[in-house]
């Protein structure tokens, strides 16, 4: 926890600095003050030394002995008065101790104090004065040796000072070391505060929050960081904002858009995907390996993929399945500010819709053309005998004209026809909504087309499951229309001694009308586009039945403007039942 606390690393660090420098003053001061005391003492003891030396060299009486002695008693010391080296063995001794220079100096007329405080602890006679003070008086130069004085002082006097000396700087030091301590602890967490919010303000930065601010007391260094870090917490979260807002509209966009959006790395990996282009992807890899994967571009769009790498150009191809068509731009996608391809992005655009037009458009040209070429065929050939004379029976000329006329009939049916489909799908057609009773409207039906049924030999049933009024908001003169198509229907496709049935009952909320036939029947693959313009089962468009393809397209639109529906049941062979399902009039 300490080395993780910048105040106790700064506190430590300039408590341990300050604790060093003491000491190494402490024991400074400590040499430098016993040398002191050292040097004080040497003097005044060099000082009685002479002193004794120069009553010694007054003569050899023991008087002058007595005296010397008690000086040194006085002075705490003790002395010794030895012979020449050559006389004297503790002379020689402590001859022998000293080294040349000293030497030199006692020959010169000089007092020598050694400076080590063990000198002459070896010779048996000086032993027992450990840490003591000596020093070494010439007397009677004889030759290239001298008669010496040895006064030898003890140092405790010196040291019980120096013990108080030391005592009172370790006192003071230990002082000194608590006040700095403490300040230092009190400018270390003055110093690392701003700092340790700093530290915070930059944590809540990592979590996304922006709103912790510095509390900056201080122009220098540190406060200066504080203000620019309130700064880049403020760009930050104006920046964040700003991207969030553009991620939300991009998202919004891509989720809104009808078209898939796929963006992928070089390995085909899914970056990014709208819901289309997820539903896309699923639908496409199930196709594949029969599992949905969004994760991975299926194997169509990898083939697009690698044509992209290899070219680095957008390509565009129309890719099947699942019954449908899909259209892919894919172009590549580069790092920023650079040439270094990183993936692709992808359109995908359903264009199954759009072929079906075009094709629906193709169609719609080639039935009306082929609907108007054989009338038209028909009426130039017609028109061109009864003009060139050819024919003379007066009866035949009637039945020519008689043709020429259905067939005008049969074009303008066809052209009427077209202009309400037009109108329906516009929304142009006119629609005159009101209460109408559906009961007696479908016995009228049924009785309108009773006479015809007889004349084909066909059976006509009507089966009406409620005796009550049946109310709907509707345009009579157009349910009437989609009845008489959907029956016209039935006539044309049952042959005798087959039947037709008229069901009228309610089911829930919705009146129901079913036209049931005894026909052929639709076969399975032709049921999607039985609502289609010029859509005829009869591949071979065999002219006998009379249609022209487009009741149906014209019922539907009729029941789906009256808010309705109409379905269709059907088995091959056994024939086919068309419902109309009318929602009832709430007033009734």
């Amino acid at each position: 926890m300490i080395r993780n606390s910048i105040v106790s690393k700064l506190w430590l660090t300039i408590a341990g600095l300050v604790i060093v420098v003491l000491g190494l003053l402490s024991m400074y001061l400590e040499q430098m003050v016993d040398t002191y005391l050292y040097q004080v003492q040497a003097a005044a003891f060099q000082k009685r030394a002479d002193y004794i030396a120069a009553t010694l060299r007054q003569g050899d009486q023991p008087e002058t002995l007595t005296v010397a002695r008690k000086l040194a008693e006085e002075a705490g010391a003790t002395l010794y008065v030895l012979g020449t080296p050559e006389q004297d063995p503790v002379g020689r001794d402590v001859w022998n101790h000293l080294t040349v220079d000293d030497r030199a100096r006692l020959l010169a007329g000089e007092d020598v104090i050694p400076g080590s405080r063990t000198f002459l602890q070896d010779v048996p006679r000086f032993q027992g004065h450990p840490n003591h003070l000596w020093i070494v008086a010439p007397l009677v130069r004889q030759g290239n040796t001298s008669s010496m004085v040895v006064l030898t002082q003890p140092l405790e006097p010196s040291q019980e000072a120096m013990r108080q000396i030391r005592h009172s700087i370790f006192y003071a030091g230990g002082l000194a070391i608590m006040m700095t301590t403490g300040f230092a602890f009190v400018i270390s967490k003055n110093l690392s505060r701003p700092l340790v919010q700093m530290n915070e303000v930059a944590e809540r930065m990592v979590r996304g929050d922006f709103r912790g601010k510095v509390r900056v007391v201080t122009r220098d260094e540190v406060g200066r960081l504080g203000i620019t870090l309130n700064k880049l917490a403020h760009d930050l979260e104006e920046n964040i904002k700003a991207l969030s807002k553009e991620k939300e509209q991009l998202s919004s966009i891509l989720a809104s858009m009808a078209d898939g959006v796929v963006s992928a790395d070089l390995a085909g990996r899914v970056l990014l995907a709208n819901p289309p282009a997820r539903r896309w992807l699923r639908s496409m890899s199930m196709a594949e390996e029969g599992r949905p994967l969004e994760d991975r571009l299926p194997k169509d769009l990898l083939d697009v993929e690698e044509k992209v790498i290899e070219t680095k150009e957008v390509q565009v191809r129309e890719v099947v399945g699942q019954g449908r068509t899909v259209a892919v731009t894919m172009a590549p996608l580069y790092e920023p500010g650079s040439q270094v391809l990183r993936g692709v992005v992808a359109v995908l655009r359903d264009i199954t819709e759009e072929l079906n037009i075009d094709r629906m458009r193709r169609d719609f040209v080639a039935n009306v053309s082929h609907e108007l070429r054989t009338p038209l065929s028909m009426l130039q050939g017609y028109s061109e005998a009864l003009l060139d004379d050819f024919i003379d029976d007066p009866e035949q000329r009637r039945e020519l004209a008689q043709i020429i006329l259905e067939e005008t009939l049969r074009m303008r049916r066809l052209v009427n026809d077209l202009l309400d489909l037009a109108q329906l799908e516009s929304g142009q057609f006119v629609m005159n909504r009101r209460p109408v009773d559906l009961r007696p409207l479908v016995q009228k039906i049924w009785r309108k087309f009773s006479a015809l049924a007889q004349e084909r030999h066909l059976r006509f049933d009507l089966d009406v499951q409620v005796d009550r009024s049946v109310i709907v908001d509707a345009d009579a003169d157009r349910l009437e229309q989609v009845l008489t198509n959907l029956i016209d229907n039935a006539f044309r496709h049952t042959q005798p001694p087959g039947g037709v049935t008229i069901r009228f009952g309610v089911s829930e909320d919705a009146a129901r009308i079913a036209v049931e036939d005894e026909g052929a029947g639709i076969p399975p693959e032709d049921m999607p586009y039985i609502w289609e313009r010029f859509y005829k089962v009869d591949k071979a468009r065999t002219r006998h039945k009379g249609g022209t393809g487009l009741g149906l397209a014209i019922a539907r639109n009729i029941v789906l403007q009256h808010d309705g529906d109409i379905t269709v049941e059907s088995r091959l062979g056994k024939g086919t039942t068309f419902t109309v399902l009318l929602p009832l009039s709430k007033a009734g």
